[in-house]
């Protein structure tokens, strides 16, 4: 055995405890920091080759692993901009320079432009939020991310632009029969505008809505030509070969002239046949078959049945559009089929349209103009109104809401567990601004650390993954929370006793070696 190898042998295994002392002490060191992850030193051997009755005594090499993919401990704070992560991913920050970096350090805190960044000095990255549609997420890149800003800039309104008011209508009420209701929106500066909607019953299952501002209508109300149609009632079963019956129904053509169909339903030996005629001019047909209903005679193919665009002359249009048998039966009894189409004429008012369990056929929203208001504009409004009915109760108004706001002031801010940044303003109002996107890895304990507890992409890591919080792989935000380190001090210290007591037993070889070294060179005296 060589001497000097011995010795080379020695000094190997003080260098390899020398390295797990110095990741040791790193972790003891950030015991307490957040979002940090341990590190640990891995021996492997290295063996050279022997021969000729000698042997050759290798080493020890080291390598460093990061435990980046075990989560710590989840800590409660007091603060809103403090974030943990919930399961895989990690916050994206951009440093000084502009350049990208991983972490799950999330003690973030406002800094005087109103910008997110963490204790070492990394800007919280993210993207626009859009109340419409998630922001385009650039799966393997850092494209389009923007630093987070959650300054309000002082006094914000917001002009409204949609909202939903469903009522009850009282189906008993008789025709004539009106009632009124208002919603308050907001305009462009912030002032609030009264908007009165009055219904109006014309007849069974027939009502007109206007909507006014200031007394004036704005009813954003074009004529409407009918595209689609309802087919519903009964038809008697027991009726015999050769039974018609006709029903007449009114539609608007492309001009919003009103016009009116005739539909006569015979009785066939395959079931009840249907023809609508305009002006004694046959347009479509449909054949019922007897075994298109059920046991309890209710229609079974609903899908709805295509209307042709069809010339009435001089231009004018019927569809192209759709008929839907909705509702319909054929049963023993007398025939109450009806055939209602959708559309109006051009003017203030708006026709709604009920079915016979008082659900709202058409239209489904309200479209207001936009109007100007002492120097500010009362944008167009989008009002759904689909959740209206018409049943045997009084007046109620079940639903009224509209978007935008008042001037207000920023108080403060909000976070999501999906990442969504809101500004929370003195009335509390919410205003979503920004959207937390998260990164991820294939191998996350093969990432780069970097200083200030973040890590870059590794030739071994595999390429950054972006992505949502509570999408795919990736975890939830936790606001005011803050993942702990994954040190555990009790393993830190075994581990230091145990570096200790390999180093102190490799100088020992050393030191044999080199008293054997001593006395191969007394020899000589």
């Amino acid at each position: 055995m060589s001497l000097y190898g011995s010795m080379r042998t020695g000094v190997s295994g003080m260098n390899a405890q020398s390295n797990r002392l110095g990741t040791v002490a790193e972790n003891i060191a950030n015991a307490n920091t957040t979002g940090y992850k341990r590190a640990s030193t891995e021996f492997s051997s290295m063996i050279l080759p022997s021969g000729g009755g000698n042997y050759n005594s290798g080493g020890v090499e080291t390598q460093v692993r990061y435990s980046i993919s075990q989560q710590g401990a989840t800590t409660y704070t007091t603060s809103d901009s403090d974030l943990a992560i919930d399961g895989g991913g990690f916050f994206i920050v951009q440093g000084a320079s502009g350049e990208n970096f991983l972490t799950r350090a999330g003690s973030f805190v406002q800094d005087k432009d109103g910008k997110l960044i963490n204790t070492s000095g990394f800007k919280l990255m993210g993207y626009e939020y859009s109340s419409n549609q998630d922001p385009t997420v650039v799966v393997n890149g850092y494209d389009g991310l923007r630093d987070i800003n959650i300054e309000g800039g002082g006094l914000s309104a917001t002009g409204s632009t949609a909202g939903a008011l469903d009522v009850n209508l009282p189906s008993g009420a008789s025709v004539g029969f009106s009632k009124s209701t208002s919603l308050v929106a907001y305009d462009t500066q912030g002032n609030t505008c009264l908007i009165d909607f009055k219904y109006t019953k014309t007849s069974a299952n027939e009502w007109v809505v206007d909507a006014t501002y200031n007394g004036t209508s704005v009813l954003a109300h074009p004529a409407q030509p009918s595209t689609n149609a309802v087919l519903s009632g009964n038809l008697d079963a027991s009726a015999a070969v050769g039974t018609t019956h006709l029903t007449h129904s009114d539609f608007y053509a492309s001009d919003g002239s009103l016009q009116t169909v005739d539909i006569l339903y015979e009785m066939t030996p395959a079931g009840w046949e249907f023809t609508v005629s305009h002006a004694g001019t046959p347009l479509f047909s449909d054949q019922l078959h007897a075994n298109e209903f059920d046991a309890s005679g209710n229609y079974l193919d609903p899908e709805p049945m295509d209307i042709p665009e069809i010339d009435l002359g001089g231009g004018v249009m019927l569809g192209p559009g759709t008929l839907v048998l909705n509702g319909l039966t054929s049963v023993s009894g007398p025939s109450t089929i009806d055939l209602e189409f959708d559309g109006s004429a051009a003017g203030s008012t708006i026709e709604l349209k009920f079915d016979a369990k008082g659900q709202l056929l058409w239209p489904k929203s309200l479209t207001t103009g936009s109007v100007a208001t002492n120097g500010a504009l009362l944008n167009s409004l989008h009002i759904d109104i689909d959740g209206t009915t018409q049943v045997g109760a009084d007046f109620t108004v079940a639903n009224g809401d509209v978007n935008g706001n008042s001037v207000s002031k920023v108080s403060g801010f909000e976070i999501s567990d999906e990442g969504i940044v809101s500004l929370r303003y003195d009335n509390g109002d919410l205003d979503p601004r920004y959207r937390i996107a998260l990164a991820n890895v294939q191998s996350p304990d093969k990432l780069r650390p970097e200083t200030g507890n973040v890590y870059s992409q590794g030739t071994d890591s595999g390429v950054v993954v972006m992505g949502y919080p509570k999408s795919g792989e990736m975890g939830r935000i936790i606001s005011r929370a803050l993942e702990g380190s994954n040190v555990d001090i009790a393993n830190e210290l075994t581990s230091m006793i145990e570096s200790q007591r390999n180093y102190t037993a490799n100088s020992k070889v050393f030191q044999t070696a080199s008293d054997l070294l001593d006395v191969l060179v007394n020899l000589k005296r």
